[in-house]
């Protein structure tokens, strides 16, 4: 199975674009997706949040429409340090490290050059999409041409955001996080049965939304920003986390089709 640092993504989004990747970009484009995907007009990212590559085998059969992408076209991708939500999504529109983006928080600016940045440059629109509060908003909808302007609470709301993004502006690049699956492996665990419900959710909204891209002729690159790993309950009783370097926090799919 080829892994890829997450470092990849924006220089990948970039040459799809036939744009230039962001300056401080660490890694090159991935080769099996150009491969795949050179052509297409638009480029759109999926982000199931806190999907690892564990999590998604365990729960492979509650999946079947992210299972039947995966027999098309997969390999994985390693989350960069700290495997936290911000630092990652940070690096998939920067191609950069911590260190180097400089996104700590979802409140601080990026310290470096983004995909929004080199497409607003070269006359193109980038979209990024995420609930209130969420890092999809917060980060990346403060940095994007296009945004929720805050009014998704949820990520239905999200979701009805995106599909009317996608047919009435049909932005260039898209960047879209999903939520209840980190919210909910950090309430009951990732492995726990009450999380089987935000697996099947997921994947119910990953054929909705591939069907509404597809439609408007986009590339889709579906990943994660980083897994989770069980914990005893922590003072705020949940029994999910995620930010440490095992393979259990960094190790997540890519999958990617048109």
């Amino acid at each position: 199975m080829n892994e890829y640092p997450m470092q990849a993504i924006a220089p990948t989004v970039a040459r799809l674009l036939n744009v230039p990747a962001p300056e401080k970009a660490e890694a090159e484009a991935i080769d099996i997706v150009m491969r795949d995907l050179t052509g297409v007009p638009r480029v759109a990212v999926l982000g199931i949040d806190a999907l690892g590559l564990a999590i998604y085998q365990y729960w492979h059969a509650k999946m079947p429409i992210m299972a039947a992408l995966e027999r098309q076209a997969f390999a994985t991708l390693r989350s960069i340090p700290i495997s936290k939500t911000c630092i990652n999504f940070g690096c998939m529109v920067t191609g950069a490290s911590m260190h180097v983006h400089g996104a700590v928080t979802r409140d601080t600016p990026f310290q470096c050059e983004t995909i929004f940045d080199v497409l607003r440059r070269h006359g193109k629109r980038g979209a990024g999409l995420g609930r209130k509060g969420w890092t999809g908003h917060e980060l990346l909808g403060r940095h994007a041409d296009i945004t929720t302007g805050g009014a998704a609470q949820d990520d239905p709301a999200v979701e009805a955001c995106a599909h009317r993004i996608i047919h009435e502006q049909t932005p260039d690049f898209l960047i879209v996080q999903y939520g209840l699956t980190d919210e909910t492996f950090h309430r009951h665990g990732p492995y726990a049965p009450q999380s089987a419900e935000a697996i099947i959710a997921a994947d119910a909204w990953l054929e909705r939304m591939a069907a509404s891209l597809r439609d408007a002729s986009y590339g889709i690159i579906l990943l994660a920003d980083h897994g989770q790993h069980t914990i005893q309950p922590d003072e705020d009783n949940r029994l999910g986390a995620h930010g440490a370097d095992a393979d259990e926090d960094c190790v997540v799919p890519l999958i990617w089709t048109r």
